[in-house]
């Protein structure tokens, strides 16, 4: 169900939005200012690493610290699953989690909410709209893409003990820090070529190994015999749609939004990841091929 809302309602909307995220918390602003307040709301995910912030934010190559200062960048660092994403032509806003998103015209600054006009459409989520074509799926898979396509900045990922019957959070990890290209000096244009999809959702204990590793054999499994090209596309897990060949991410962004909630990595699916067939429960998160 959509809501337009305004005033009080539109900041109460975003203000549950990014207090009651269990899962995941997708922020999209072009420019990012944070009071006192919004620090205490955000603090509530500080320890933990279940929550993945994905930040989105942009304009300003000249002087990126008019769209994020160096103080807010770095408070989002120290959040044990954090992404953070340059978008030099930005101008949409969108906050989201696993069950509620807000489109809106008010970027996450807190002049923005304390002095400014500013309205949106907040929708909320159920287990029979998941799947439905909605504004609120439509918004986020949008600024899904968006993050997928422009340039890492940060990236922080949890680190787990894998444990028999489970998983135990044991640290953090930094994979990417681009800081002091951001906050040296201007861009002057330039972007990089790190991409969001580059990483990991977490880290296993103890996977990097130490020993040099051997260059392995050219492997053909991974060729299409008609015209000897790298296979490029795969199948969803989960729904059978064509998507692009990465076991790290064998789902589409509705079916991986929906696994995400509770993150079982052996659930039982019902597709190959590399041939589209029904593997009959046989495919999960951690092995999505037949």
């Amino acid at each position: 169900m959509s809501k337009f809302v305004t005033g009080k309602e539109l900041e109460s909307a975003i203000y549950d939005t990014i207090w009651d995220a269990k899962a995941n918390l997708l922020i999209v602003s072009p420019f990012i200012k944070l009071d006192e307040y919004f620090q205490k709301l955000f603090n509530k995910h500080e320890n933990d690493p279940k929550i993945h912030i994905l930040l989105v934010f942009g304009k300003n190559q000249k002087d990126i610290k008019r769209s994020l200062n160096k103080r807010d960048f770095d408070f989002f660092k120290k959040f044990p699953n954090v992404s953070i994403i340059y978008t030099p032509n930005l101008h949409a806003k969108y906050y989201g989690n696993e069950s509620q998103g807000i489109i809106t015209s008010i970027n996450l600054y807190d002049y923005s909410f304390i002095n400014n006009i500013e309205f949106g459409v907040f929708s909320k989520q159920s287990i029979l709209n998941r799947f439905s074509t909605s504004a609120d799926n439509e918004a986020w898979n949008t600024c899904m893409d968006i993050a997928e396509a422009n340039e890492v900045v940060f990236i922080k990922r949890p680190v787990y003990d894998q444990k028999l019957f489970g998983k135990r959070y044991v640290s953090s990890k930094i994979l990417f820090d681009s800081t002091e290209k951001f906050y040296g000096n201007s861009l002057n244009g330039e972007t990089g070529n790190n991409k969001l999809n580059d990483y990991p959702d977490e880290l296993a204990l103890g996977s990097n190994s130490e020993d040099r590793p051997e260059r392995e054999a050219f492997n053909e499994e991974f060729l299409n015999k008609n015209n000897s090209e790298i296979q490029t596309y795969g199948y969803c897990i989960r729904t059978g749609k064509k998507i692009k060949f990465n076991p790290k991410q064998p789902m589409c962004k509705e079916a991986w939004k929906i696994w995400n909630e509770y993150g079982n990595e052996n659930f039982k699916e019902k597709y190959c990841h590399k041939t589209g067939k029904p593997s009959y429960g046989k495919t999960s998160m951690k092995n999505p091929i037949l």
